[in-house]
């Protein structure tokens, strides 16, 4: 496990209620659930802007000649009427 460490930083007094009551709600101390939540959208920022490496060294035509080939795969059926696009 990393070391911690100890941040101070500001916050409108509504967002730290908010955190607080879900904090409560989860039954956990707020500063966990401020970590933890900090983890995720940081992990999501960061899997959004790194794309994979396989991706990067190749094309988009080649890309696109890939998905086509796996999706020529799927069978064609009748759209249903609920579910055509007016």
């Amino acid at each position: 496990m990393n070391e911690i460490q100890m941040v101070t930083f500001k916050m409108p007094s509504a967002l730290k209620i908010r955190l607080d009551q879900a904090a409560k709600h989860n039954a956990v101390p707020t500063d966990q659930l401020i970590s933890y939540l900090l983890t995720v959208q940081l992990d999501c920022l960061e899997t959004l802007s790194s794309p994979e490496p396989s991706f990067s060294q190749k094309s988009l035509p080649e890309l696109k000649t890939k998905v086509r080939l796996i999706l020529d795969k799927v069978p064609g059926r009748d759209v249903p009427d609920w579910d055509l696009m007016e």
